[in-house]
């Protein structure tokens, strides 16, 4: 693809864009209803819904990733992780998931083995994650104390990234295959007999 054709399609409408209508709405509705933390978690949500935008990420990939970030920034929002014991981990592993498809959906330059694009990408996922939880600990000092931070917390949420990375990244790299590839690697497994 060149960057003409990028552009170009930058400029058509997409069912995704609707979601990312929702999205920019809820900045400003989780400010008015949950606060500014709440208003910061959605803001967060409206970048990841323009980066799969930026990305072109395919239209089913699109739609479930922005119903996974918009459902785990209004969570927060509304409190509903301390509510419900382990939907947290839940989000996370979602989320690691989405992070990971963006990451694989971003173009290189040059070609990389599938197990490379598999481990380098969790091993972003888990970078992203170390960031995250960094944030959570600054807001919990600095923002506000009810900002949920404890040592069993940060390293469960992270297992969750990285599974969630980890496994979006192998079914990425496995689906995203040529299928001349796949044929090639299925006929090298398997004898010719005569």
């Amino acid at each position: 693809m060149t960057r003409h054709d990028w552009l170009v399609g930058q400029g058509r409408w997409r069912w995704g864009d609707l979601l990312r209508l929702v999205a920019a709405v809820t900045v400003p509705l989780a400010w008015t209803l949950h606060g500014g933390p709440a208003a910061a978690a959605m803001f967060l949500v409206l970048g990841g819904a323009m980066a799969l935008r930026f990305v072109d990420a395919d239209t089913p990939t699109d739609l479930v990733a922005q119903v996974v970030l918009l459902a785990s920034g209004w969570w927060a929002a509304a409190g509903t992780y301390d509510q419900v014991r382990g939907l947290d981990l839940v989000a996370h592993a979602g989320c690691g998931a989405v992070i990971a498809l963006l990451l694989l959906h971003l173009p290189t330059r040059r070609p990389r083995p599938a197990l490379g694009a598999v481990m380098s990408t969790t091993l972003a996922v888990l970078l992203l994650g170390v960031i995250w939880e960094l944030g959570e600990w600054a807001g919990h000092l600095w923002v506000d104390p009810a900002i949920h931070v404890t040592y069993a917390d940060s390293l469960t949420d992270l297992v969750a990234d990285g599974v969630g990375g980890l496994v979006a990244a192998l079914v990425a790299t496995r689906v995203s295959r040529p299928a001349s590839e796949r044929s090639a690697a299925g006929s090298a497994g398997t004898p010719r007999r005569s």
